[in-house]
Formats: structure tokens, C-alpha cells, sequence
């Protein structure tokens, strides 16, 4: 008896802790769910301007669903006074978009509801559209921002990661590492999307770059590579010149910090930032951000070689199924001497299934190139245990449902701690990912968990601030 209401009292705590909290996108996304009428939905997502998801309700997006949104947002931000709207896709389902604009703003980003047209019917978007959903969309207004360039002026992570403040320089001369934007031809950009078949190469940069003093300590200048795209010539085609990346990709890393004391490994999550255009083709964003990647390791090796560190990113599924992709690779990382230990790629666990054969072949090809995997999403599911027998899988990231519920679903608690415990006796490194609450990220590391992502650890910065780790 007294022991039920200890339990009632901690729990009353929680949850009144938790409302006395102000709300976030992930809040606000939930209350929205429940507003919602009862129909068959696939999944509520909540994107910012640049298409970045800021919270998924259930499953994985895929490329198409992606698209979807890309056109969306381009219709929204030609139109900002258009509404919501409707649209209807071929495999049975239907999308709804709510645009997000704060009063007299610009557009800060959509919400997406994709609903079973079958059930749903015709008149979906006047279902959806009540007044109770409004007011939910007006609270994102509040809370989601428009995209732009982040400024970070101290490191919250209490990692060993130092970022470059480029106001606290003492001269205004422009940073050699500017010399990494390059123009890309528009007609090049035609190319490399109408035809889908990319190759990934490394070269010498043509012009020279801006001298920098040399450290003393420097033996000898590592060359300056720059990432270059070649389309595969085609039989009625000689092979095309070499062509330089977008200036438009951007490269951001979000840490992966340390929830546990002990060990020098480090983790970054790679996050692209296409244009529209790059972000149309999965694919091509997927090669323009390896090439980016690589030319960043080859030019500021300083910054990662001092301790372990992996960089990761997350592969569309038409990288997955290109056999190419990993021998280019290979090719690419040895002319940059470049370490196959310093590259990891990220699996969304729905993929593994469904693409069961495709992904077990990219992960034995990691295993003999010996580049790490990621299962992005892990939920214990029997059909993806059997791939953690791979020596190349070395980091799980939790289903966030699983660690984002915890607190109020036993089922949850039981699953995050099984699944922390299990990786461990592997040697798998376990992750929790979206952690926006301080009582959940104090329960993570309650129950060991080895690493965390989230609003409460640290935001995503340009891989360009990136510096050599303090010494210990």
C-alpha cells in the first residue's frame, strides 16, 4: 500500500514537472496528433523552411515522401497566403500541409499529415483543418524558427570539441578554409540529376590556395583536395570533364556526447543542406556529401586524427542498392589517404527490412572496407538482430518513441534497457536520440546509456568550426 503510493507520488511528480516545462515542437506535435480526426494515418511529421525534419510521429520518410514535402515548400514560399493544401499520392495515400508562419512573418516551415485515402475519402482536408488543429499549427509558429546560419559561442556538450569563434580573430582576413565553396554549372547540375549515375573521385585543386603560415611541427604540406563529380560516360558519350561541387551544400555535425565517463571515441552525425534542386535527388545529395565529407578530412586532418572519431551519414535507398557506391569509395579514400575508420554510414531500421537483401550486402561491403554502420531507429525488431553480428555495426540510435515515452510506458523502459544492456555485451555503442527533456536525459544515463543527441545536449554546427580536440 505504502509502496503503490510512493509509486503515485513519483509519478504525479514527473508529470507535473514535465507540464510545468515549456512546450516544444515534439509537445505540441503529440497534442496536435490527439487533435486530429480518427482516420488511418501513416505519420505526422514537422519540417522547418529547408525541409529539415523537426519531429516524426511514427515509421521512417522516405525519398518520395521527401520530394513531397521539397514541392510543398516551394509552392508555400511562392505563395505564402495559398492555405493548406491537398495532395494526392499514387500509392494510396494522401498528404495534408499545414503551413507554419508566425504573424506577419515569413514561412518558418509545413506540417505533413499522410492519411489512407481508402478511409479518409473524399473532403480530407476540411477534416483535417478544424479549428483545434489551427491553433496547434499557431503554437509551431511560436516555437519553430526559420533555418539559417547558427552561431554557436561556447561548446554546452562538455565534449572534447573546440569551435572556432571568428570574432574573437584578431585580423579580418577571409579564412583559408573558404577556398572549400566552388561553383557548380547549372548545366552540370542538369546532368548529374537527369541521369542518376554518379562516381565519386577525388582531385588536386586546379587553382592555387591562399598561402597560411605553416605550424613549425609540420614535416611536410598534405595536398589540397577538392571534391570533383564525374557522371558514368555512356556509350554514345565520352566521359565528362571534372566538375566541382555546389557552393550551396552545406555540411553540419551534431555530436553524439557522451552520456557515460570513459573512452577518447567521438561521433558526429553529417547533416547536408542541399537546395530544392539537390534535394529532389537522394542520390545525388548522398555523393555531394561524401564528396564534401572527404575533401574536409583530406584539408583539416588535424581536426580528427588526434582521437578516434567517426563521421556518419545517413544513405538514401538508391545509394543502398548502387553496387558501385562502395568500390568508388574505396578508390576515393585510398588516393586521400584517408582512414575507413573515420567514415560510418547510418541504416534506418524500417530499411533493413524491407530491403533485407540490399542492406546486408552494403554492410558486408563496410565490414571489408572497413567503414562503420549506424541502425538508425533501433527497436529491437527479431527481423534486424541478426545484423548485429556484423563487425562493421558499432553504434545503435534508439527509436526515439521508445526513449521519448519512457518515463510514462513500462513497455518503453523495458525495451531501452534491453536494448542498452544487449549491445553492451556485443561491444556495440547504444544511442539516444531527440532528447529534449532533462528527466529523460537523467534516467538515459541511469541506465547506461553510452551516448545522446538532443535540444538539451547540443545543436548542429558547420563542420567548417570543427577544431582539434583539447589535450587531455
Amino acid at each position: 500500500m505504502h509502496s503503490a503510493a510512493r509509486h503515485a507520488h513519483r509519478t504525479s511528480d514527473i508529470d507535473s514537472a514535465a507540464a510545468s516545462e515549456p512546450q516544444g515542437v515534439e509537445s505540441i506535435g503529440r497534442q496536435l496528433c490527439q487533435a486530429l480526426p480518427p482516420l488511418r494515418l501513416h505519420s505526422v511529421s514537422i519540417y522547418d523552411n529547408q525541409c529539415n525534419v523537426l519531429w516524426l510521429s511514427e515509421g521512417a520518410l522516405g525519398p518520395d515522401e521527401h520530394a513531397l514535402v521539397v514541392d510543398a515548400l516551394e509552392c508555400f514560399a511562392g505563395e505564402p497566403n495559398a492555405g493548406e493544401r491537398e495532395q494526392r499520392v499514387e500509392d494510396g495515400r494522401a498528404a495534408v500541409f499545414l503551413p507554419i508562419c508566425p504573424p506577419q512573418g515569413a514561412l518558418a516551415g509545413l506540417v505533413m499529415v499522410l492519411a489512407d485515402v481508402k478511409v479518409a475519402g473524399d473532403g480530407l482536408l476540411d477534416r483535417i483543418v478544424t479549428p483545434e488543429v489551427r491553433a496547434h499549427v499557431q503554437a509551431l509558429a511560436a516555437v519553430v524558427q526559420p533555418a539559417g546560419p547558427r552561431r554557436v559561442d561556447h561548446d554546452p556538450t562538455s565534449l572534447v570539441l573546440s569551435l572556432a569563434d571568428d570574432d574573437a580573430r584578431g585580423d579580418s582576413r577571409p579564412s583559408p578554409d573558404l577556398n572549400v565553396h566552388r561553383e557548380l554549372a547549372p548545366a552540370a547540375v542538369d546532368e548529374i540529376l537527369q541521369t542518376g549515375e554518379l562516381s565519386l573521385e577525388l582531385q588536386p585543386l586546379a587553382e592555387p590556395v591562399a598561402e597560411v603560415p605553416a605550424p613549425a611541427r609540420e614535416a611536410e604540406a598534405v595536398p589540397q583536395l577538392a571534391p570533383v563529380l564525374h557522371p558514368a560516360p555512356t556509350s554514345s558519350s565520352a566521359a565528362a570533364p571534372a566538375v566541382q561541387a555546389a557552393p550551396a551544400l552545406v555540411l553540419e555535425v551534431l555530436p553524439f556526447v557522451k552520456l557515460r565517463a570513459g573512452g577518447r571515441m567521438r561521433w558526429f552525425e553529417v547533416l547536408p543542406r542541399g537546395t530544392p534542386r539537390q534535394n529532389r535527388d537522394p542520390a545525388a545529395l548522398d555523393v555531394l556529401a561524401v564528396q564534401g565529407l572527404l575533401a574536409w578530412l583530406a584539408e583539416h586532418r588535424d581536426a580528427w586524427t588526434a582521437e578516434p572519431t567517426t563521421f556518419t551519414l545517413n544513405l538514401s535507398i538508391a545509394t543502398l542498392e548502387d553496387e558501385r557506391f562502395l568500390r568508388q569509395l574505396s578508390n576515393s579514400l585510398g588516393r586521400s589517404a584517408i582512414s575507413p575508420d573515420a567514415v560510418g554510414f547510418e541504416i534506418a531500421e524500417p530499411l533493413c527490412t524491407q530491403r533485407r537483401a540490399q542492406v546486408e550486402r552494403f554492410i558486408t561491403g563496410c565490414e571489408r572496407l572497413g567503414c562503420s554502420v549506424v541502425i538508425d531507429g533501433f527497436s529491437f525488431d527479431s527481423a534486424v538482430i541478426p545484423l548485429l553480428r556484423s563487425k562493421a555495426l558499432r553504434l545503435v540510435k534508439m527509436d526515439p518513441r521508445l526513449t521519448t515515452g519512457a518515463l510514462k510506458d513500462k513497455l518503453s523502459q523495458a525495451l531501452v534497457v534491453a536494448i542498452v544492456q544487449a549491445v553492451k555485451v556485443l561491444g556495440i555503442h547504444c544511442a539516444a536520440q531527440q532528447i529534449d527533456s532533462a528527466h529523460v536525459l537523467r534516467w538515459l544515463k541511469a541506465v547506461g546509456c553510452d551516448l545522446g543527441q538532443g535540444s538539451v545536449l547540443a545543436r548542429p554546427v558547420s563542420i567548417e568550426r570543427l577544431q582539434a580536440p583539447a589535450p587531455a
